[in-house]
């Protein structure tokens, strides 16, 4: 590689990067270009059209009222142990807290979080490459088996 071939690609590349769209801030129910789930707390007002707007865009909407132990259980920790998943969310910023501390130890992590009022809008996104180092053995193993 010259002189001459690294500016022309430097100058593609920095044309490439100002053409490259600028995504917005969360600005109320649309933090779902990468997610597949949606998890939305009907104690708080505006959850339902939170919901109806993930609903439209063909995501499954899991609501759940205060409590989201139960819908953990039985829905987002398994999810999360199968793969790599993307999780829009308006909860409590408690409740988010929470999600986020679990998600861990699955190598996912918020990724995404705007504060609105009493309510947080935030994306939970795991990735193939990114598990926690301190994940529980048996989810270190199944890493370890589905990316070998």
């Amino acid at each position: 590689m010259n002189r001459r071939n690294f500016v022309q690609d430097a100058a593609l590349l920095a044309a490439a990067f100002a053409a490259w769209p600028v995504r917005p801030a969360l600005a109320g129910v649309g933090p779902f270009d990468e997610a597949e789930i949606a998890l939305v707390d009907r104690n708080l007002s505006d959850s339902a059209a939170f919901a109806d707007a993930a609903r439209v865009r063909g995501m499954s909407a899991l609501e759940f009222t205060g409590d989201v132990a139960g819908l953990w259980m039985r829905e987002l920790e398994p999810r999360l142990r199968g793969g790599p998943v993307a999780i829009a969310g308006y909860t409590s910023a408690a409740t988010l807290f929470c999600l986020d501390f679990l998600a861990r130890d699955f190598g996912a992590r918020t990724v995404r979080r705007v504060d609105a009022g009493g309510a947080v809008t935030f994306v939970i996104s795991q990735r193939l490459g990114r598990r926690a180092v301190l994940a529980p053995a048996a989810v270190r193993a199944q890493w370890s088996n589905s990316n070998a």
